[in-house]
């Protein structure tokens, strides 16, 4: 017996506040930032200064899902540039075939996301005195979990895969794969992997409402 069911659900429930925290700790990012200057570009500049590290591992899993998924890229583009009145932190254009591979493809930023979490948990034993890294470790922690997502699409497609799944099971069933008796052998590794990635999904909320707290008391000071 495994604790998979408790695992992932504390997983999903952690994506998806995460997801609403990350919009709301980018707005505190902004408004902070308005205080000093209210040049709305200089800030939008500073932002995507900020957030580069995630936004380049973002558009690179878009386009590494695309090229592994024989999706053809037409262009990517990770260095911030101004659109108009705004700025566009990143993009990758491919060519759309089925929606399948467009949902894997729309999925790719969040898994590099986990990915990322999972790998921080293996080096963070290494690090452990040595402050530097362990800041950078955390900066790491919040920009990746801040570009995880780029809308609420990114979500809605982590709900699409689930039906898709769902049909696979099905279909080895109908052709008598035990796919039953390979998921309870490969359950125990997925356990102790989730186990890794709920712990610094809860680190990474921690460190967003940090920062939103911080901020807010910020404001405060200053309108006194």
């Amino acid at each position: 017996m495994t604790d998979f069911p408790i695992q992932s659900s504390i997983f999903i429930l952690q994506i998806a506040v995460l997801y609403f925290v990350s919009r709301i700790t980018i707005q505190e990012i902004f408004r902070f930032f308005y205080f000093f200057t209210s040049n709305r570009k200089i800030i939008f500049s500073l932002m995507s200064l900020v957030l580069l590290p995630g936004t380049a591992l973002h558009e690179i899993a878009h386009f590494i899902m695309a090229t592994i998924l024989m999706m053809r890229v037409k262009e990517v583009k990770i260095i911030p540039e101004w659109e108009g009145n705004s700025i566009k932190l990143g993009r990758v254009l491919y060519e759309k075939k089925d929606a399948v591979r467009g949902i894997i493809v729309g999925i790719a930023p969040i898994l590099a996301g986990i990915f990322f979490f999972w790998f921080a948990a293996q080096i963070g034993r290494d690090i452990n005195n040595n402050l530097g890294l362990n800041i950078l470790l955390v900066y790491l922690i919040f920009i990746i979990s801040s570009t995880m997502f780029s809308s609420k699409q990114d979500l809605i497609d982590i709900i699409f895969t689930i039906p898709f799944f769902l049909v696979i099971i099905g279909g080895a069933y109908i052709l008598n794969i035990p796919i039953i008796k390979i998921i309870q052998n490969f359950l125990p590794k997925l356990d102790s992997g989730l186990v890794i990635i709920n712990r610094f999904l809860f680190y990474s909320l921690a460190i967003h409402i940090v920062i939103i707290v911080s901020f807010k008391s910020f404001k405060r000071v200053l309108k006194k």
